[in-house]
Order: structure tokens, then sequence, then C-alpha cells
């Protein structure tokens, strides 16, 4: 019995117990309480949580126009080649938390930008931290087109809610699709949901193809996640039926076009133009740009019969939404009530950029020449310029370092 409770106490400590020092990969980050930064590890299939020291809090509006990310990042790493695996902001500050992978060996990394421009490498050895092992995961043996490994799939997208890590991505069971919910502090439970959903461009159901985005929101009372796929049915699925040993099925209750990958959905509030508070969604893909979605366009479209049937290639349907100019952006995260942070490649320079973008329009006017960027243009007498369009640009050049650009108004 004793060498039983020592081996059953050996099990626990290996599933528990890996320090960040062995981290081997990472592809999702999530911000939780306090002072901790999940890390999600595909290649050793575990969470990890990471205690960060005590960071200064930054006032609200703390602009970020890094344009040249990639020189950062590389500076950090021996001037290797990187590739941004994910970025979160730490709450409250102006730290942006950007992981990596760099060299032929996709070594990970995991550096701290911060809005004056600097970086500085997390020591993963000397770090503080928890970890738990998450069960079933694929195969590292298999592999999508001859050279991503199926195993990196396991986690797709996480996210922090009241005292639980979500962990969407792969298992190795038949219903592949899989929804975890780790608690944290880390113990050895854990629940594992399969999931199905139908695909309105591929008319099929599918329970292979990992959730890719996620996020959560609430209607009636009840708590939902919220989910993007590929190619990119938008599923809601009540958190009540994410239940371990479960297998479910998301409700379909939009396209949102074919032929893309999400990478990410947000939720936010801003202020409308009529005064109020509303809640919404941002839906930011890598083939396309992004889609604005009012949070009560949801409850609606979940409140109806799900769809059952194909929607035809090149059609939006289910929700009515509002595009964003966001081209090129990679990662997304809320930097303060007014402001997004995103990191993308912008596409007329070819460079990596973490920057600040407004959740009013939702791009930077410094992206663009057009009339009002010319000296010789002025608002002078024109009343719907002055009221409708010169408060907005300038704060836009305000936040983007172009203070000095903003014209008189008389």
């Amino acid at each position: 019995m004793r060498l039983l409770a020592i081996a059953a106490a050996c099990c626990l400590n290996a599933t528990l117990n890996a320090s960040a020092a062995d981290i081997k990969s990472i592809s999702r980050l999530a911000t939780g309480p306090g002072n901790v930064l999940f890390v999600a590890d595909w290649k050793a299939a575990r969470v990890h949580a990471i205690t960060l020291p005590e960071a200064k809090q930054e006032p609200a509006a703390t602009a970020f126009n890094i344009l040249d990310l990639e020189s950062l990042l590389s500076g950090q790493v021996g001037g290797a080649r990187v590739t941004v695996e994910d970025m979160v902001l730490r709450p409250g500050t102006s730290e942006a938390y950007v992981a990596i992978s760099y060299g032929a060996a996709k070594t990970p990394a995991l550096i701290v930008v911060t809005s004056d421009h600097k970086a500085r490498r997390i020591d993963l050895k000397a770090a503080k931290s928890t970890s738990i092992e998450l069960r079933d995961a694929p195969s590292p043996k298999s592999e999508f087109w001859n050279e991503t490994p199926e195993r990196s799939f396991t986690v797709t997208d996480m996210k922090w809610r009241d005292g639980e890590i979500f962990v969407a991505g792969l298992s190795n069971q038949d219903f592949a699709s899989t929804l975890r919910r780790v608690k944290y502090p880390f113990d050895a439970k854990q629940s594992t949901t399969s999931i199905e959903i139908y695909h309105t461009g591929h008319n099929l159901i599918e329970t292979r193809a990992p959730i890719r985005a996620m996020t959560f929101a609430t209607w009636g009372g009840k708590p939902y996640l919220v989910a993007a796929y590929t190619c990119t049915p938008i599923v809601t699925i009540p958190l009540d039926d994410l239940k371990d040993g479960a297998h479910v099925r998301g409700k379909t209750i939009a396209e949102m076009g074919y032929g893309n990958t999400p990478a990410g959905i947000l939720s936010y509030s801003k202020k409308t133009e009529q005064g109020k508070t509303e809640d919404f969604l941002m839906l930011v893909n890598f083939q396309r740009g992004g889609s604005i979605i009012p949070l009560s366009q949801i409850e609606a479209a979940s409140s109806r019969p799900g769809f059952d049937k194909p929607v035809p290639f090149g059609q939006i349907a289910g929700l009515e939404v509002t595009p964003a100019p966001l081209g090129g952006v990679l990662r997304i995260d809320n930097l303060d009530d007014k402001s997004f942070i995103v990191v993308r490649r912008r596409l007329e320079s070819d460079s990596l950029q973490l920057i600040t973008i407004g959740k009013d329009l939702s791009f930077r006017i410094s992206d663009f020449l057009s009339e009002y960027a010319f000296q010789d243009y002025s608002f002078k007498g024109n009343e719907f310029q002055l009221k409708y369009i010169k408060p907005r640009q300038d704060k836009m050049l305000k936040e983007e370092g172009f203070a000095d650009h903003v014209k008189p108004s008389e």
C-alpha cells in the first residue's frame, strides 16, 4: 500500500509540477488573477501558471507606437528571425507580453514590450510557476501538410474566467475538437468536453476541426461561450453544457466568410454616438479584415434555430456586422476602455508592429494618405468637418505621435 501511495503521489507530482524552465513551446497566452500569466506549451501538452513580479500601474490611454517590433524582439534572442505566437496585455500596465519562437529549432521565448519602446526577455528558468498536464493530447507523430504537427493544435485558444482557465484545442479522441476547463490554483482535476458543430460552408457536422478563437458573453442571465471556427462559422454554447465527459453540439448562428481563419475574438464595450455604452465582439482574421459584432446581434441570433443548411461561398449570413479596417492583425487585446492593442503585419511596409488602435473607428490615421494629410488642407469654415472629423483626427494624431500635425480650427 505504501508503494502504491508513493507511486500515486509521484504521478500526481508529474502531472502538476513541471517548471516553467521546462517550457518547450508556446502557442497561447492568457492573463489570470493578480499577477498570473498562463502559458500553453503544446509540445509538452501543459499549461503553466507563471507568477509575475509586481509592475507599475499605468494610467489609461498609454499609447503603443512600436513600428518595428521585429527588430525589438529579435534583439532579445541574439538577432535570430522570430515568429510571433501570441500577445496579451497585462491589465492595468503598459506591459505587453509577446510569445515568440525563433531560429531553426523554433525555440520559445517570452518577451515583455513596453510602450516606451523597451523590451526584456523573461527568464523562464527563474520564474515562479506551477503547471498542469492536459489529458489526451494529440500524437506528436501526425502532421498536417507535411509540416505542421497535429499536437501543435492542443491549445488553439485560452481564456480565464471566474476561477478557471478555458482551453480550446484538440485531443486524441475520436471526437477530437475539445474544450478543457481547469481550475486555478491547479489540482489534478480537469473537465474535458468534446464539441461538434454544423459547418455552414462545408455542409458537414464536424467533430475534428477545433475552435480557433473564443470569448464569453452573458444574456438572459446565462453565460455563454462564443466561438469562431475556420472558414468561418460563429457558434454559441451555454457554459453549463461544458461538463466533464459530455459531448455537445454548439449552435451555429452565423457564417462570416469562407477561406479564412480567425486570429482572435474579443469582448469589449464602447460608447455609441448616442452616448450609450454597448457591448460588442471584435473578430479579427488572418485572411480577412475585422468584424464589429454587437452583442445584441449575437443574443438575437442565438435565440433563433441554428443553421442546418449550407451558406453559399461568398455570403455573410446570420449577423449584421460592421467591417473593421484591421487587415494584417495577428493578435488583439484590450488596452483600456477606449483602445485596442494589436500585433499586426503592415502590408505596405512589410513591418511587424505593436500599436494602439482606437475602438471608436478601429484604424490609424497615419496609415493613410488622404486629403487631410496635405499641409495646405484647412478645416476652417467647414462646420461638418469641424464637428465630426477634426476632433477624432486630432485624438488619433496625438495618440500616434503626430501632435505637431494637428491643424488649427480657425
